[in-house]
């Protein structure tokens, strides 16, 4: 995913920990709201901390995504025939890995699964949503970023304003329109790529706080909107909009989430290295052929076994699944050199 017109050298190293630890997150939500059952008002009761627990991790992970998309209108996405030719392959890359992890992990089964080369494509619903509302941002980026050199910053202003007044009344707290899909839309992605481009762009005192301040802010919306939550079950009223990446507490922690490793400053040559390959880690787990394993196996061991085996368990997982990505993308990396490489090879032929 674009962060930087340099190469590996000439990235931001904080940034890159900043994508690191949003993937971990979004491995970690995953693995928490995806794969375990919400508690209930019973299930809280009879299990206070396990189920406290579940409400603090989703309300710490949950800013994930919201942080990925902050992070590239951050830096502006500057889309290149090449670096979308080298996305695709690694969509396709891990489209194939993932059917043959599947075959390898429960064999027989792939045949299982519904509409398998339209899921490898991308041309079937699948858990690949962000990666298609990424690529609608990807391509209509140069129309975002002409606004933004030509705006003022009061046009700016005005223009969030309304949009996130608009979304919140009509995509969040009502259902009045249907396009912004509580968050999981390209819709709300452009707001949320404008309003990183207008951060970084308008320097203002709410975003110049000492970063022990954004790392507070953070840390009291996640807090607040756990407890939001646990009330709400207790009570037995539906949480879904408190699970929805355009809820306004969302967006705010993951802002300021960002803004804490903006205000980190080092270098560090692996950490960009790692960087390069952070989505690699969502491609593995919720791909179209492994995310159903995994929930699966979150899932068994929930209820199979004792709460000090199932942290261990889980934990173990989310670190094989977050290394054993990296290390596959690497793979992917190699191979796509050596075809760019034979391409030139044929093009300077020509």
């Amino acid at each position: 995913m674009p962060v930087k017109a340099e190469g590996l050298r000439g990235r931001d190293s904080n940034m890159e920990l900043l994508r690191l630890t949003a993937m971990l997150l979004v491995v970690i939500l995953h693995t928490n709201a995806r794969g375990l059952p919400e508690p209930d008002a019973a299930r809280i009761a009879s299990h206070t901390v396990s189920a406290v627990t579940q409400f603090i991790v989703e309300g710490l992970s949950i800013i994930a995504v919201d942080t990925f998309v902050l992070l590239s209108g951050w830096y502006g996405i500057r889309p290149k025939a090449g670096r979308l030719a080298e996305l695709l392959f690694q969509l396709l890359f891990f489209g194939v890995a993932g059917m043959a992890l599947h075959e390898a992990l429960a064999p027989g089964t792939l045949h299982e699964e519904p509409h398998i080369w339209r899921s490898l494509l991308l041309l079937s619903p699948s858990p690949y949503w962000f990666v298609k509302a990424y690529l609608g941002l990807y391509i209509v980026s140069p129309v975002l970023n002409a606004f933004v050199a030509g705006a003022t910053k009061r046009q700016m202003a005005v223009l969030l304003a309304g949009f996130f007044a608009f979304e919140t009344v009509m995509g969040w707290m009502w259902p009045g329109v249907r396009w912004f899909e509580n968050g999981f839309s390209l819709t709300s992605f452009v707001g949320l790529y404008l309003l990183a481009r207008y951060v970084r762009l308008h320097p203002a005192r709410c975003w110049q706080l000492n970063k022990w301040c954004d790392l507070g802010i953070y840390l009291l919306a996640s807090a607040t909107l756990a407890a939001l939550m646990l009330m709400c079950r207790l009570r037995g009223i539906d949480t879904g909009r408190l699970h929805a990446y355009n809820c306004p507490l969302i967006i705010v922690s993951a802002l300021h989430f960002m803004l804490f490793f903006s205000k980190i400053r080092f270098s560090n040559a692996f950490v960009n290295w790692l960087g390069a390959s952070a989505l690699a880690i969502y491609l593995t787990h919720s791909g179209a052929f492994l995310w159903k394993l995994y929930d699966g196996a979150i899932v068994d061991w929930f209820y199979n076994t004792g709460t000090s085996t199932f942290v261990l368990r889980a934990g173990a997982l989310v670190m094989v699944v977050f290394w054993g990505s990296i290390a596959l993308d690497k793979v992917r990396i190699g191979i796509w050199k050596l075809l760019l490489r034979g391409w030139r090879r044929v093009a300077g032929r020509q």
